[in-house]
């Protein structure tokens, strides 16, 4: 391999050492003649992620660059990754994404193919299968990229950074990740780079397996991270109001609440949730599609509550 990288894969990671280790091992495999570095980040972890990573760093085929900082976020060990990039591009993931061996390949073809340094590739993201079944993974995660089927040019808030590359100056002089934000941070970020000329399209062969089972509690902690960070963006940027409305973002005028919502909220008294959410539980053994209509109803509730809590403060 050529010791000028032409693709910098970046992982933030924190306390999840072995789930770490399955990624590395997957981009160690990768199917390419394209030169390519791994760029780790460890943002404080307290378990044995530092020797994982310097086990990949004396044992990989693939050249691993270990950096590692105090606790500061997913967004600061992104930066810092980045800034230690030395690929002209950037496949951006998390400590989760599992690549196929044909991911790095499949990103770099779709790039030649497009041309233009405003030029984003998303790959696509589906539940591992070596995961058992979990309702919530499927509601949270493929829900996401099954909504994308079929489309070639996807919208900046589809700018999902488990698995998407970009051109490294390009994303450096839109300002990098926020690191104030800790939730929505990737499709902020793409709104950024969509007002200086991104474009974003789909590639679902370049396919990377979510190695993380949702279970119940963390999926409606999302729904309030979700919520809280809409907030925060919102307060950055009052002018994108409409485009946060359709993210979700409700509340006082001008924000806006529709009449759904409303009466969802009137169906869904907060002191009933945990009533509903015995219900759902119940309802999904029964019948798995009612159970998820449930489910997404709690979590729409959940950030709404979230949101009106971060409106307050």
């Amino acid at each position: 391999m050529s010791d000028r990288p032409v693709l910098s894969v970046i992982i933030p990671t924190y306390n999840r050492a072995d789930t770490l280790r399955l990624c590395l091992r997957a981009f160690d495999r990768q199917e390419t003649d394209a030169p390519f570095e791994i760029v780790v980040c460890d943002d404080g972890s307290t378990d044995h992620t530092g020797t994982v990573v310097s086990r990949a760093v004396a044992t990989a085929r693939i050249p691993v660059v270990h950096l590692r900082q105090e606790n500061a976020g997913a967004n600061a060990a992104r930066n810092r990754a980045i800034a230690a990039a030395r690929g002209e591009r950037l496949l951006i993931v998390n400590d989760d994404t599992i690549p196929v061996p044909s991911l790095v390949e499949a990103h770099r073809l779709a790039h030649a193919r497009r041309g233009g340094r405003e030029t984003a590739i998303l790959g696509r993201m589906t539940i591992d299968p070596a995961l058992p079944f979990s309702p919530f993974s499927a509601l949270h995660h493929d829900a996401s990229y099954d909504a994308l089927a079929g489309r070639d040019e996807v919208g900046w808030d589809a700018f999902l950074t488990c698995n998407v590359s970009v051109d490294r100056r390009f994303l450096e002089e839109a300002g990098g990740f926020d690191p104030k934000l800790f939730w929505h941070e990737d499709i902020e970020l793409g709104e950024r780079l969509a007002r200086r000329g991104m474009r974003l399209f789909y590639a679902p062969e370049a396919l990377g397996y979510h190695h993380h089972l949702l279970d119940e509690a963390a999926y409606l902690r999302i729904a309030e991270r979700e919520g809280a960070a809409l907030v925060l963006w919102y307060r950055k940027r009052p002018d994108l109001v409409a485009d946060l409305g359709r993210l979700g973002l409700v509340g006082p005028p001008p924000l806006g609440a529709a009449a759904r919502h409303r009466v969802a909220d009137l169906a869904m008294p907060q002191a009933l949730l945990p009533g509903w959410q015995m219900a759902a539980r119940a309802l999904t053994r029964i019948s798995p599609e009612a159970g998820r209509s449930v489910w997404r109803r709690l979590f729409q509730r959940r950030k709404r509550l979230a949101i009106a809590r971060a409106l307050a403060a």
